[in-house]
């Protein structure tokens, strides 16, 4: 029987001109930047597709529910490192105050805003702004002893009450009727201050601490907003 040089092929052998890729990696679009491309693929590596699927035309829109969250974005660092770039710090402050207005900290409980106790802030502000003490509310006069005296505003009322106290008490120790009144009065002072300590201590004690303090915080914005404008204006 006549024989042939070249065996048959069998049927788990394809043939070479068959086996020629007509697509795979070598239409992919992807191939660039896959790490198993080869060209003598005709299925794709990773979907198996045949050929590979192409790049979508058009960016996919979030589904409802994923838009971006702002505090995702800082807390990748993308504010920090634009903060450290320019050598500036507004941008980690930003941060902060984007991270604090999440509806949870950084330990996953509810953020409590009460803590601020804006109602009580907002009214002694506006009780110290607004509310006139002898012709002018009690920021007025913070922000008048400030530009009079200076920084050393709050210790010449201290000094003040000191050398009061300092007189009575040594009048208290001599045998005179003026003596008998320092004792009285002496007595008196004690006693008002112990209760009106008790009463800043309390829970109604804010009351009394808030507008000072919110007085002396306005007084020091007058001022300076008077040398702003004596500054840019001339005033």
């Amino acid at each position: 029987m006549p024989s042939s040089s070249h065996p048959p092929f069998s049927k788990g052998q394809a043939d070479p001109a068959a086996a020629t890729p007509a697509a795979g990696c070598t239409g992919c679009p992807l191939r660039s930047t896959c790490a198993r491309a080869d060209p003598t693929l005709v299925e794709c590596a990773v979907t198996g597709a045949l050929p590979p699927p192409a790049l979508p035309s058009h960016a996919p829109s979030p589904a409802p529910g994923t838009e971006l969250d702002i505090t995702e974005v800082v807390s990748r660092g993308v504010e920090t490192a634009v903060g450290a770039a320019f050598g500036l710090g507004w941008t980690d402050l930003l941060a902060a105050v984007i991270e604090r207005t999440n509806a949870t900290d950084s330990s996953g409980n509810e953020v409590d805003w009460g803590r601020l106790q804006l109602g009580r802030n907002l009214l002694c502000l506006a009780l110290v702004n607004l509310v006139p003490l002898h012709g002018a509310p009690a920021s007025r006069w913070a922000a008048d002893a400030v530009t009079t005296y200076g920084l050393a505003a709050p210790l010449v009322p201290a000094g003040a009450v000191l050398g009061v106290a300092g007189a009575v008490f040594i009048g208290a120790g001599i045998n005179h009727p003026v003596g008998l009144l320092c004792r009285a009065a002496l007595s008196v002072a004690t006693t008002t201050g112990r209760l009106t300590w008790r009463f800043a201590r309390s829970r109604l004690g804010w009351i009394l601490t808030r507008p000072v303090i919110w007085a002396g915080v306005s007084g020091l914005v007058i001022v300076t907003w008077r040398a702003v404008v004596h500054l840019l204006a001339g005033a």
